[in-house]
C-alpha cells in the first residue's frame, strides 16, 4: 500500500468519523457547524476521485460550473459522504462572493498580462453571471477586477467605460473597457466615464481666420452678453430644477466668443492622472479672459452645439441634461429669447419682478431688424 493509499484510508476513516457522530449529531448547534465551515473553508479537504486531488470547500459546488473552468468543480450529491463535504463548506451553488472571489482569483494569477484564451472565455462567462445575480441578490462589487481592451484584468477605477468614441484612438487601449463587458457593471463596480469623468485641459489654442465662423460668434456673442439671454438662462434652471438658483450669470454680460483653427488638449483624471496628451479639442473656455473658444467649423450648426455644452458646463451643478433649449436661445435675437421658451414650454417665474434693472440697463434698445430671423439649424 502506498502512502497515497494510506492518506486516503485516513481520510475516509475521518469522513466516517464525521459522518458517524458529527453530521447528525442532535447537541451541535448551527452555530457549532458554522464554524466548521469557517475552519475549513480555505483547507484543501474534500475528496475528488475524478480530478484526484484535495479541493477547498468554497471552490466546490453542488450544480455543474463550467464557467469556472478547471479552477472550481461540481462534486456529485450522490457521493456517499455527501453530508460531510456539506458541513466542511460544500456550496449549493455560485452566489456573487464566489464570482468575485474567482474574478480576483484570476486577477492575481494573472498579474495584469492578457488573459490566456481558456481563462478569457471564462472571465466573460463570470461577468454576465455576476451581473445577473447582482440584478437578484444585490450588494456592493467596488472595484472589482474589470477586463480591459487588451484582455487585461485591472481594477476598475483603472479602466475606462468608452463612451467618448471620438477620443478612443488617442487613449492607450489598456485604459478602456473591453466591448465585451457590460458598461452597467463596469459603472457599477466603479469604473469612470470617459465622457463625463475625464478633464480636459487646454494646451495650445490658435484662432481662426475664418469670416464665417467669426460672423457667427459675434452674433452669438452678442446674444450672450443680453440681460435677455441671462435671464433665460435662470429661467431654464428655474424650470429644471424647480427652484431659482443662486449662481451668478452676470459675467456673461462681458463673455467674448471665438472661433479657433486648433484647440489642443490633454486629458486628465480628477486625481490628475494624464490619460492623453495633445490631442484635438473642440471647445475651450478661459475662465480668466472669459472667451469662449470653438474650432471653427463649416456647419453652423456645429459650432452651436459646442457653444451651447460648453455654456452648459458653466452653470455646474445647475447644467441641464437637454441643450436644445440653451442652444435655440443662444442662436436667437435677444428680444425674442422669451418668446422662444414659452414655445417650448418653459416655466417661467412666480413673478416677473425676478428681472433684475440692473441687467436690463445695459441692454441695446435698437437691433438691426434684418436680422431677426431665427436659426433653427438641425433641430
Amino acid at each position: 500500500m502506498n502512502n497515497n493509499q494510506v492518506n486516503l484510508t485516513s481520510v475516509k476513516a475521518i469522513y466516517d468519523y464525521l459522518d458517524k457522530y458529527v453530521v447528525d449529531n442532535p447537541n451541535l448547534t448551527t452555530q457549532e457547524k458554522l464554524e466548521i465551515q469557517k475552519r475549513f473553508s480555505d483547507r484543501p479537504c474534500l475528496w475528488d476521485e475524478s480530478s484526484g486531488k484535495f479541493w477547498q470547500p468554497k471552490h466546490t459546488f453542488k450544480v455543474e460550473v463550467p464557467f469556472f473552468g478547471s479552477r472550481r468543480i461540481c462534486l456529485n450529491i450522490s457521493h456517499p459522504f455527501a453530508k460531510v463535504y456539506q458541513l466542511l463548506g460544500q456550496k449549493q451553488s455560485p452566489t456573487v462572493i464566489d464570482y468575485l472571489d474567482f474574478l480576483q482569483e484570476i486577477a492575481q494569477h494573472s498579474d495584469r498580462q492578457p488573459l490566456n484564451p481558456e481563462d478569457n472565455i471564462c472571465v466573460m462567462q463570470v461577468f454576465q453571471r455576476l451581473e445577473a445575480q447582482l440584478s437578484l441578490e444585490g450588494g456592493s462589487v467596488k472595484n472589482i477586477p474589470i477586463l480591459n481592451l487588451n484582455n487585461q484584468l485591472f481594477p476598475a477605477n483603472e479602466v475606462l467605460i468608452p463612451d467618448a468614441h471620438w477620443w478612443r484612438d488617442y487613449i492607450d487601449s489598456t485604459w478602456l473597457l473591453h466591448p465585451q463587458v457590460s458598461a452597467k457593471l463596469a459603472k457599477l463596480a466603479g469604473s469612470l466615464s470617459l465622457l463625463k469623468d475625464v478633464i480636459e485641459i487646454p494646451i495650445n489654442v490658435k484662432s481662426a481666420d475664418n469670416i464665417q465662423a467669426n460672423e457667427w460668434c459675434k452674433k452669438w456673442q452678442n446674444t450672450l452678453n443680453s440681460p435677455e439671454f441671462i435671464y433665460g438662462l435662470q429661467r431654464l434652471i428655474f424650470h429644471y430644477y424647480d427652484s431659482q438658483s443662486e449662481i451668478d450669470l452676470t459675467w456673461l454680460k462681458t463673455a467674448k466668443v471665438v472661433p479657433a483653427s486648433e484647440i489642443n488638449v490633454d486629458l486628465v483624471l480628477q486625481d490628475k492622472t494624464k490619460i492623453a496628451s495633445s490631442i484635438p479639442g473642440v471647445y475651450y473656455f478661459d475662465v480668466d479672459q472669459r472667451f469662449f473658444y470653438l474650432t471653427a467649423s463649416a456647419t453652423r450648426y456645429i459650432m452651436l452645439c459646442y457653444l451651447a455644452e460648453i455654456v452648459n458646463i458653466q452653470l455646474g451643478n445647475f447644467s441641464l441634461d437637454n441643450l436644445l433649449p440653451v442652444a435655440s436661445i443662444i442662436d436667437a435675437e435677444s428680444e425674442n429669447i422669451s418668446f422662444i421658451l414659452n414655445e417650448l414650454r418653459i416655466s417661467s417665474f412666480p413673478s416677473e419682478k425676478n428681472i433684475s434693472a440692473d441687467l436690463f440697463q445695459d441692454s441695446i434698445n435698437s437691433k438691426d431688424s434684418s436680422s431677426n430671423q431665427i436659426y433653427w439649424g438641425e433641430f
